[in-house]
């Protein structure tokens, strides 16, 4: 009588076809954001990496959202308190703005990943 295999082979393929999903996603960068801040006195030094990251500032009653960049530009938008106005802003690098009555200034961007300050008007 011959030992039967623990793992049978649609159990293979269901686990190989899994792993591979999962390899693509992380090889790719699938959904993966990440997002930190660091606020003293009133000005905010926000970290943005990958499409959807998001930084709230409570402090500053705003949420900062990271919809994309483009060679040395970012498209933020900005998010005022619950209720509160929206806008959406494109600086380049070294670029200042003012968003919802804020100073937003674009410090870098490096593929994905976008440094910013943020300091109330």
């Amino acid at each position: 009588m011959a030992a039967k295999p623990c793992v049978r082979s649609t159990d293979r393929l269901a686990l190989l076809a899994t792993l591979l999903v999962g390899a693509a996603a992380f090889a790719f960068g699938c959904g993966v954001t990440q997002s930190s801040y660091t606020c003293g006195n009133a000005d905010c030094e926000v970290n943005l990496s990958g499409s959807g990251s998001d930084a709230e500032l409570d402090s500053l009653g705003l949420t900062i959202v990271l919809d994309g960049t483009d060679d040395d530009t970012a498209t933020l938008q900005v998010l005022g308190e619950s209720g509160g106005p929206d806008e959406t802003v494109e600086l380049a690098e070294g670029e200042s703005g003012e968003v919802l009555g804020n100073d937003l200034t674009l410090e870098s961007v490096d593929g994905d990943d976008v440094t910013l300050t943020v300091a109330p008007g």
